[in-house]
C-alpha cells in the first residue's frame, strides 16, 4: 500500500456548539463545529473520515451530531471525558491509517493538511506534524519553531496535528491523566520523541486557530466526569504530573 490510498480520520472533541464568550476577547469571531465541518467537505482533497466525539448535552449540539451530513462517525457521551479521553475514542472508531486530531475552532482552508500529510509521509523517521511547533524547557514554553521553515519540535501545538495510526498505537494513545485538558498533546509529542521519531512544524499552511474563546483563553471552572476544577489549579496538576512522568526537575 502506497500513501496516496491511505485513509486519513479526522477526529474532533465538541463539547458546545457555540463556544462561551471570552468577553474580554467579545470582538474576536467565534469558529464553530459548524464551520469546520464546512472547511473538511469544501477544502480536503484527501480520502477522508470524519469523527466528532461530542461531550456536550444541549439539544442543538446533539441534533447536529447526530443528523449531519458530513460527519460519518461520532460517539455520544453522556459527561465530558476530557479531551485525552475523546480523542482515544475517536482513535478507535478510526478507519484510517493516518490520524488528524481537529479542535473545533480551527479554520482549515484549501491545501493545508494536504501539506501535512505529505510531510509526515516523507519518511518513517517522522512521527507528528502540525503548523506551530515549538522547543521546550523542561515543562516550560521557551520559543516557537518552524515559522520559516519545516523545523523540528520538542512538541507540535494540539489545536491540530497529524500521525500514523501505528506511532499512536505503539506509545498507547494519550494519556488520561491530564484529563480534563492540558499537556496530553505534549506530552504525545514527547512519547513519539522518546521512540525516535521526529516531531515537525510546517509553516505558511492555511490553517488558522480561532482560540480567543477556548477554554484555555480565560480562568474558569471545568466540569469533567462529575468533578469540577479551575482551568489555573489544573495547569498547574497537568505541569507537575508532566514533570514527574518525564523526570523533569521543577523550575
Amino acid at each position: 500500500m502506497t500513501h496516496k490510498h491511505l485513509k486519513v480520520s479526522f477526529i474532533i472533541p465538541v463539547l458546545h456548539l457555540k463556544r462561551p464568550l471570552n468577553k474580554a476577547r467579545f470582538f474576536m469571531p467565534r469558529y464553530t463545529l459548524v464551520d469546520v465541518l464546512r472547511d473538511l467537505h469544501n477544502n480536503v482533497t484527501l480520502t477522508h473520515e470524519v469523527i466528532v466525539v461530542c461531550n456536550g448535552q444541549d439539544k442543538e449540539l446533539i441534533d447536529l451530531v447526530t443528523a449531519h451530513e458530513h460527519i460519518h462517525k461520532y460517539c455520544l457521551n453522556s459527561v465530558n471525558v476530557g479531551v485525552a479521553r475523546s480523542w482515544n475514542m475517536g482513535a478507535e472508531m478510526a478507519e484510517g491509517e493516518v490520524l488528524c486530531f481537529v479542535n473545533d475552532d480551527v479554520e482549515i482552508g484549501s491545501g493545508g493538511v494536504e501539506k501535512l500529510y505529505e510531510v509526515l509521509m516523507e519518511s518513517q523517521t517522522v512521527g507528528q506534524v502540525g503548523p506551530v511547533g515549538a522547543r521546550w524547557n523542561g515543562a516550560k514554553h521557551e520559543r516557537f519553531v518552524g515559522e520559516k521553515n519545516i523545523e523540528e519540535a520538542d512538541a507540535i501545538a494540539g489545536f491540530l496535528f497529524m500521525l500514523r495510526e501505528n506511532s499512536f498505537r505503539n506509545v498507547g494513545g494519550f494519556d488520561p491523566s491530564y484529563s480534563p485538558a492540558g499537556f496530553e498533546e505534549i506530552d504525545m509529542s514527547f512519547a513519539l520523541r522518546a521512540q525516535g521519531l521526529k516531531c515537525l512544524a510546517v509553516p505558511g499552511l492555511n490553517l488558522i486557530h480561532h482560540h480567543h474563546h477556548g477554554v484555555s483563553s480565560y480562568n474558569s471552572t471545568v466540569s469533567y466526569l462529575g468533578k469540577e476544577i479551575d482551568t489555573q489549579a489544573l495547569h498547574l496538576r497537568n505541569k507537575a504530573y508532566f514533570e514527574k512522568k518525564w523526570k523533569i526537575p521543577s523550575a
